[in-house]
């Protein structure tokens, strides 16, 4: 888990509308293929057959939930309470090394493919 800073809280809908961009959520991430999408501000969930999601949805708060082909599984969501967005990315497997390895280049992939911290301004201190 981690964050960047958003100095203009603004830009956290500007970056979260543009990933959904009319329902066209992306595909891959880097080299890593998205098997799902979960998205509690709309609703939208591409595992169910209605496209819609079980869990509750709002309008109010920003989140992003995009599984990927190899098991890990990554939450992007806005604070509520600080000028952040955070992100949870989980992955596991029999090979703590590889998997950490793996998690490391996801983390970086998904913040700087998503987040776009340095054409948004954000500030990250990178994966710890």
């Amino acid at each position: 888990q981690g964050y960047v800073v958003v100095p203009d809280t603004s830009l956290t809908v500007t970056i979260f509308d543009r990933l959904r961009a009319d329902a066209a959520y992306p595909k891959t991430c880097g080299r890593f293929a998205i098997k799902a999408v979960r998205d509690l501000t709309t609703g939208y969930d591409s595992t169910t057959p209605d496209n819609k999601t079980t869990l509750p949805a709002s309008q109010a708060s920003q989140h992003l939930t995009f599984s990927f082909e190899n098991g890990c599984v990554a939450n992007l969501r806005g604070s509520g309470t600080e000028p952040k967005l955070k992100y949870y990315v989980e992955l596991s497997g029999p090979e703590p090394a590889e998997v950490t390895a793996t998690l490391v280049e996801m983390v970086t992939t998904i913040v700087e493919t998503f987040l776009e911290p340095s054409r948004n301004g954000l500030k990250w201190s990178g994966v710890e």
